[in-house]
C-alpha cells in the first residue's frame, strides 16, 4: 500500500493485517461481487430479475476499483466511477427507477461488504485491538468511498434523466402534434405504444392554463408542475387513469381516456389543485378522431373562458359554450354584428348596460316580467320600465329581430 497520510493510509499497528485482507479481497472479487448482487436483489424487490447482470457487473467493477485504490493508498474521496457503474446508473433511468433506489442498492452492498471484511479479519487475527483498529479503518474508508461515488453517480443519473425526459417529451409532443395536424394514416396501436396512452377509447381533451404563465418566467418549471398535478386531479374526477399531457406555449394540453364514455358533468378541478389555474374541456369522443376533436373543442372553450374573464379555478366545457365559440371565431365580425344590432343599447355607460342586461334576462325568461324580476331580484314593474327604455334606444320593439338581438346581447357580454 502507498505511504500517503489521511484516510487512504492504514494505521501503522494494523497495516500488515489490512494489506493482507486487501490481497485476499483481490483474489475473491468474483465471489464477493456475486454475493453483493444476490443480496441487493433479495432486499430490493423493485429491481427486476433481468437487471441482475447489470448489478453484478457494477459490483465487480466497483470492487476492483476499491482494491486498487486501497493498494495504492488513494484517498477514497477521489474515486472516479468505472464505466460499468456509470452504465448501471443510466440503466436506472431507462427503466424509470428512482435515484433513491440506486442509493439503497449501494448502501445495501456497503453493509454486506463490511460484514465480509469483518469475517476475513477475524480469521486473520485474534488480537482484539488490532481487529478494532483495522475494522475502523475499513469502515471509514468504505463509507467515504460510497459517499463519493454516490455523489458522482447522482450527477450521472440526473444528467441522463434530464436528457431522457427531454427526449421522451419531445417524441410525445411530436406524436401528438402529428395526430392533431391529421392528413396521414394513423396506426393507432403503434402510436398508442409510443405515447404510452391508449387511443382506442373515449377521450376528453382538456387544457390547463394560468393567466400568470407569462408573468412568472423564472417559475415556469414549478408552474407547469402545478399544471401536471391539476391535470391528474381532473382525470381522476372523470374516472380516468393518468392523463397524457403536452406543454404547449403557456398552457398544458391534456387527454383523459376511458373505455366507457365519461360524464363531462363530473369534471372537477379540486380547490387544492386550482390555485391560479383554470380548465377548459371538449366533449367526450372516441378513437383518434375523438382525441383530435375533443382537444380542438377544449381550445375553443378556453378562448371563450378568457373572453368572459373567468376567475381562476374555473371550469369551462365546450357543450356549454359551443354557440359563443362559433360566434366569436371572427371577433372583429362579431363586434360589428353586436354593434349594428344593439345600436345605442351597446353604449358602455352603467345605466345603458343595466338596460341591456335586463333585456337579456327578460328574453331568456320567455319575455316574462315576473320571472325576470324574480331572477334579477327587482320588481316586475322595474323590469317593464327597463324594457321600454331599451326599446326606445333600439328604435323597435323586442319582438322584431329577436334572435339577432339575443345573439348580440350574448356577444356584448363576451366582447366588452
Amino acid at each position: 500500500m502507498g505511504s500517503g497520510v489521511g484516510i487512504g493510509s492504514p494505521p501503522a499497528a494494523s497495516r500488515d493485517e489490512i494489506e493482507a485482507i486487501v490481497e485476499t479481497l483481490g483474489h475473491e472479487l468474483d465471489e464477493i461481487a456475486a454475493t453483493l448482487a444476490d443480496t441487493v436483489h433479495e432486499h430490493l424487490l423493485e429491481l427486476e430479475e433481468d437487471m441482475r447482470p447489470w448489478t453484478l457487473q457494477a459490483a465487480r467493477s466497483n470492487l476492483g476499483v476499491i482494491v486498487t485504490m486501497m493498494r495504492e493508498g488513494d484517498d477514497p474521496g477521489s474515486v472516479h466511477p468505472p464505466a460499468e457503474a456509470i452504465g448501471y446508473a443510466k440503466e436506472y433511468v431507462v427503466r424509470g427507477l428512482e435515484l433513491s433506489l440506486m442509493q439503497r442498492a449501494y448502501r445495501t452492498a456497503q453493509g454486506v461488504f463490511g460484514g465480509i471484511i469483518l469475517e476475513r479479519l477475524r480469521a486473520a487475527t485474534d488480537d482484539a485491538d488490532l481487529l478494532a483498529e483495522a475494522m475502523a479503518f475499513f469502515n471509514a474508508w468504505i463509507f467515504a468511498w460510497v459517499e463519493a461515488i454516490e455523489r458522482r453517480l447522482t450527477d450521472v443519473y440526473m444528467s441522463e434523466h434530464e436528457q431522457w425526459v427531454r427526449g421522451a417529451v419531445a417524441i410525445r409532443a411530436a406524436e401528438v402534434r402529428a395526430l392533431i395536424a391529421g392528413g396521414a394514416p394513423v396506426d393507432a396501436a403503434a402510436v398508442s405504444l409510443r405515447l404510452g396512452y391508449e387511443l382506442d377509447r373515449f377521450h376528453v381533451g382538456f387544457v390547463v392554463w394560468s393567466e400568470e404563465a407569462g408573468e412568472r418566467p423564472g417559475e415556469a418549471g414549478g408552474l407547469f408542475a402545478e399544471m401536471e398535478r391539476a391535470a391528474a386531479a381532473v382525470a381522476e374526477s372523470l374516472g380516468a387513469g393518468a392523463p397524457l399531457t403536452v406543454a404547449e406555449g403557456r398552457h398544458l394540453a391534456c387527454w383523459a381516456g376511458r373505455q366507457s364514455e365519461p360524464e363531462l358533468s363530473c369534471l372537477r378541478l379540486p380547490d387544492a389543485a386550482a390555485r391560479g389555474l383554470s380548465v377548459a374541456a371538449g366533449a367526450p369522443a372516441p378513437g383518434v378522431e375523438g382525441f383530435v376533436s375533443s382537444h380542438r373543442e377544449a381550445l375553443l372553450a378556453r378562448r371563450v373562458a378568457r373572453l368572459r374573464r373567468d376567475r381562476d379555478g374555473g371550469v369551462a366545457t365546450y357543450p356549454d359554450l359551443a354557440l359563443e365559440a362559433l360566434l366569436t371565431e371572427d371577433s372583429a365580425a362579431a363586434h360589428r354584428f353586436a354593434a349594428r344590432e344593439l345600436g345605442p343599447l351597446a353604449a358602455g355607460d352603467q345605466a345603458t348596460a343595466r338596460f341591456a342586461s335586463t333585456v337579456a334576462v327578460f328574453l331568456e325568461e320567455g319575455s316574462s316580467f315576473v320571472r325576470a324580476g324574480r331572477r334579477l331580484g327587482i320588481h316586475a314593474n322595474t323590469v317593464a320600465y327597463r324594457v321600454r327604455r331599451a326599446e326606445s334606444l333600439l328604435g323597435r320593439p323586442l319582438t322584431e329581430r329577436q334572435l339577432e338581438l339575443r345573439v348580440a346581447l350574448r356577444l356584448a357580454r363576451l366582447l366588452d
